[in-house]
């Protein structure tokens, strides 16, 4: 009798437990759309906060444009150009249109970039309803882990970096064309739309190729609606489409001089496959090291592989293939485009793999294999039921999926707002460039060719592109701030003597009410009559700065040094407290 009671009760239990579990699942929805939402939210925030309105490394390279449009110069053949691998023409067409509304305010650029990704995220949703398997809390359960890559701050390098809209448009363009094929508009409307946003996306990134080779197999097997593709009319037409891209896209290509060899992968293979291996684990970023992100790596492509396996298996199954054919190809994508980092950038070795820019094309894979997982596990619990065990391994690893991203949010944010600060930093220095050489900075806005940057941050200037302008005067006094003086920014609190020319000069600056450092620290020293002439300065990422000069060049005994802040927004410098006294030895 008491066993049979107690039988009774775990029943009873159980019941309880899955009826509150079941009103639960009914709030899921409503759950992950605001977690979506707040991630979306975090990223504009992220933009807004930290985007820092100034060319940066590559973005230099298209001052050509603004100088030749504001002579009436510019041509086609500028835009469609190749800049490095890429033929980036329709990327070039959004730089030059938004340069012209906004001054080349480049923060613009990354709205653009933060809205591509929302277009993505919401071709994911669309996909997500076509292939829509189980019921509606499970959907948007899947949705939520793929946001959660879509928006992650891990690809921090492409929020803040506004020439990166050549990274976004191909994806851009992949998932709205897997859109369109589940879509009821005409066939031939199809391949119009189609076509033209497989140009576009070759157009923008060398990797935008491959839209031409993934979506094919999408139209093919997405269902009785495009028996039009399957026609060899319109396979030719494709694939004609596809040669003449390629041709174009390859006329008159050379490789990059300062680019590595593309053999390198011949020649070293294991070091192509942990390169390869890398790009797409360290989507999934678990902990910092090599080796790890390159088993996860590992561990997603032979998950990959074997869903697809899985698939062959059931190739007589037209259902499943119709479902799964779209995240086949979507993760395909990722792979191919690893590959081609991986031909294109071994010879700089394996740790540039973990470049936070990369993750933007790899992360499909994890995405897809979010959305093939189910189809998979929805199929597979039509022949047999899934075991509690199964189910429970199931919820595992959703929850590490989402431990992972929680986890590693604060990391990606912090190292986010690190690259702020390089840029930041940088911007500060450039400010100085026609007194003091961008090469004796420490953060640099480009790490190379100072003399032609020089030539073209002053074009800039010019055309009113860089706010604020450059310095025109190295007398300190000139930009002083009407509130130095009354606000603490720090103090200059050491100068070492090294020998009779050379000191170390030290101190902390900090911007008020934040433990952020002043964007720079200007040096100067004063001549007979009270003014204070720049003569170094140092833009490190750090509220203790330190610098070495000499007294070579200062005609004057004796010798006053003094230290600034400097604020790069406002362009504006304000007094440091303490200074020192040079007296130079009589000869």
């Amino acid at each position: 009798m008491k066993i049979i009671t107690f039988d009774f009760s775990i029943k009873i239990s159980i019941l309880l437990y899955q009826m509150n579990f079941n009103k639960f699942l009914k709030y899921v929805p409503a759950i992950a759309i605001s977690l979506i939402l707040l991630s979306a939210g975090f990223i504009l925030y992220y933009i807004l906060r930290y985007g820092v309105d100034v060319p940066y490394m590559d973005q230099w390279e298209y001052i050509g444009f603004f100088d030749h449009l504001k002579k009436g110069m510019l041509t086609f053949e500028e835009l469609f150009r190749q800049h490095n691998e890429y033929r980036q023409f329709f990327p070039n067409l959004i730089y030059v249109s938004l340069g012209w509304f906004t001054d080349w305010n480049v923060r613009y650029e990354m709205i653009v970039i933060f809205i591509l990704a929302c277009l993505v995220s919401f071709n994911i949703y669309r996909l997500a309803n076509f292939t829509a398997i189980g019921e509606s809390w499970q959907k948007w359960l899947m949705l939520l882990l793929a946001n959660l890559f879509i928006f992650s701050p891990m690809q921090y390098e492409n929020w803040l970096f506004g020439v990166q809209i050549e990274y976004f448009l191909p994806i851009a363009c992949v998932s709205s064309c897997m859109v369109i094929a589940f879509t009821r508009i005409n066939a031939y409307w199809k391949m119009i739309f189609c076509m033209t946003l497989a140009t576009i996306s070759t157009f923008s990134s060398i990797n935008g190729l491959l839209c031409w080779f993934v979506l094919f197999p999408v139209f093919y097997f997405s269902g009785t609606k495009n028996e039009f593709f399957r026609k060899w009319p319109s396979i030719s037409a494709w694939t004609i489409g596809t040669i003449l891209a390629i041709a174009l896209y390859f006329n008159g290509y050379h490789k990059p001089e300062a680019h590595p060899s593309l053999i390198l992968a011949l020649v070293h293979p294991l070091d192509a496959l942990k390169y390869f291996l890398a790009t797409l684990g360290n989507t999934l970023r678990i902990i910092h090291t090599v080796q790890v992100i390159i088993v996860v790596g590992g561990l997603m492509i032979l998950l990959y592989f074997t869903i697809v396996f899985y698939i062959v298996r059931h190739i007589k199954d037209k259902e499943l293939i119709r479902l799964s054919i779209v995240w086949i190809m979507l993760g395909l994508y990722s792979i191919l485009t690893a590959a081609m980092l991986m031909i294109g950038r071994l010879g700089f070795g394996i740790f540039q793999s973990l470049a936070s820019r990369y993750t933007t094309f790899t992360l499909f894979l994890a995405v897809a294999l979010i959305f093939l997982s189910a189809i998979i596990i929805h199929h597979y619990q039509q022949k047999r039921p899934i075991s509690v065990l199964q189910k429970s391994c199931i919820a595992l690893v959703i929850a590490f999926l989402i431990f992972t991203k929680v986890n590693t949010y604060p990391v990606a944010a912090r190292e986010l707002k690190g690259f702020h600060a390089t840029i930041q930093h940088a911007k500060a220095g450039l400010m100085f460039i026609n007194f003091i050489p961008h090469s004796e900075c420490v953060n640099k806005i480009y790490p190379s060719n100072f003399d032609e940057l020089k030539r073209k941050v002053n074009i800039l200037d010019k055309l009113g592109y860089l706010r604020p302008p450059l310095e025109t005067t190295n007398v300190l006094q000139d930009i002083e701030a009407k509130e130095s003086g009354k606000i603490d920014y720090g103090s200059f609190d050491r100068l070492t003597k090294i020998n009779d020319s050379v000191y170390t000069a030290s101190g902390h600056a900090t911007i008020p009410n934040t433990n952020n450092p002043a964007d720079a620290v200007l040096l100067s020293f004063d001549n007979d009559k009270g003014k204070s002439y720049l003569f170094t300065l140092v833009n490190a990422d750090s509220v203790h700065w330190e610098k070495v000069f000499t007294t070579v060049s200062m005609h004057i005994n004796p010798i006053i040094i003094k230290a600034w802040a400097f604020d790069a927004n406002t362009g504006k410098a304000y007094s440091l407290r303490g200074s020192y006294i040079i007296n130079k030895p009589k000869p």
